[in-house]
């Protein structure tokens, strides 16, 4: 009998599971692109480093989970272009 593969279903990480939930927490309640600092100071402050949300955010990117918004400013935005 052939031994059973188990696979993940999800292509995301725990944080990169959070980090999302964050971005859709504030567009629905903001309506606007989340800024990166927001994105960093929330997963900070539920225990994350910051080299680490940056690698999450850059993964998230490479996979085509988010995107980064256009702004006028220097700052960096973040819009979720589809959900886990």
């Amino acid at each position: 009998m052939p031994k059973t593969e188990y696979i993940d279903l999800y292509e995301v990480t725990q944080l990169q599971f959070q980090i999302m939930n964050c971005i859709e927490g504030w567009v629905k309640n903001e309506k606007t692109p989340i800024p990166r600092k927001i994105i960093i100071e929330t997963m900070k402050e539920k225990g994350n480093k910051e080299p680490t949300i940056v690698g999450a955010l850059n993964s998230l990117l490479a996979k085509g989970y988010i995107r980064r918004a256009v702004t006028s400013s220097n700052k960096t935005y973040y819009v979720q272009l589809r959900r886990v």
